[in-house]
């Protein structure tokens, strides 16, 4: 008991530190799994907060969502370093999905598939999205090879450094927040429990933001989340348009309205909401949550908590 206590210790002090871990034999890396996009600026977005932590641990990034063969190839470059164990990071807004659920089955944490195997596919506007096999041949999914320990972590989610975030991207564009209503769009997943628990997160970090810290008063008239849906069934996905056209519609009639993304980077996709609120009056920059210093603050807390660490 008392080698485990040092050991974790340690481990904390080696992160805390900025040095590479290494303990008994074990070497730390760190995968990154991030979305992916064929816009350019959505993965150097990625890579550059990733750039000062690779400085100090093996670290790879796998773009693409629980794509089998970018994970393979990150894993084996991490192994090919002498890593032991690796620390997967899901840089995806919530845990509500079967991405995550995926994931889960190809780094070996979970015994069969939740979901039908998805597949990935690029659309015009040069976002990478994974949606689920509908009739035909289903792709052959096997758990990845992997001869480290994984780790992994939990997604963005109601994390506070995330509220940190959108809250600093409402006050660059809040002028009179007693009179303003706040709408957080994300863009959610196709399953409706999903979607709840999804929307639930969102709500837990509206919370965060809604209160003002310092005089235990509202801020804001009003602040809604909601999700966009657009890889969900056409009647599903109309019905999401319309809910946020009605929402920020209705929230001007009595005040100013702030429509806020809540995406991980700027690559073309977040445009489409302001293509859906076309002829309404509302404020937006479209800023997402990159580029900013809590996504690499975020990363290294979450190596820093080692989750499973048994």
């Amino acid at each position: 008991m008392r080698m485990r206590i040092v050991k974790i210790l340690t481990i904390i002090l080696a992160v805390s530190l900025g040095t590479s871990f290494s303990v008994a034999g074990e070497k730390m890396g760190i995968l990154i799994l991030a979305h992916g996009s064929k816009d350019k600026r959505w993965e150097d977005a990625v890579r550059s907060v990733a750039e000062p932590i690779k400085q100090r641990y093996p670290l790879e990034i796998a773009f693409g969502m629980a794509d089998p063969a970018t994970m393979q190839q990150a894993i084996d470059k991490l192994e090919a370093e002498g890593v032991t164990r690796i620390v997967v990071v899901p840089l995806f807004i919530s845990s509500y999905s079967p991405i995550i659920r995926q994931n889960e089955y190809l780094l070996g944490l979970r015994k069969k598939l939740a979901d039908p195997p998805m597949m990935m596919q690029h659309s015009s506007d040069g976002h990478e999205s994974n949606h689920l096999s509908h009739g035909g041949e289903l792709p052959s999914l096997r758990p990845l090879r992997v001869n480290a320990q994984v780790i992994l972590t939990k997604a963005l989610d109601d994390n506070p450094l995330v509220a940190e975030i959108l809250d600093e991207r409402i006050n660059e564009l809040s002028k009179d927040p007693p009179n303003e209503t706040v709408i957080l769009v994300a863009h959610g997943p196709n399953d409706e429990e999903d979607n709840r628990n999804w929307l639930g997160t969102m709500e837990s970090i509206a919370d965060r933001i809604y209160v003002s810290r310092s005089e235990a008063r509202m801020r804001f008239k009003h602040i809604f989340c909601v999700t966009v849906r657009d890889d969900a069934e056409k009647a599903v996905h109309d019905q999401a348009r319309q809910h946020l056209r009605s929402l920020v519609r209705q929230s001007g009639k009595s005040g100013d309205v702030i429509v806020i993304p809540v995406f991980v980077a700027q690559g073309g996709v977040e445009l489409k909401i302001v293509e859906r609120l076309e002829g309404l009056k509302y404020r937006w920059s479209g800023k997402t949550l990159l580029p900013h210093g809590n996504i690499q603050r975020f990363i290294e807390e979450s190596v820093q908590h080692l989750p499973g660490l048994d």
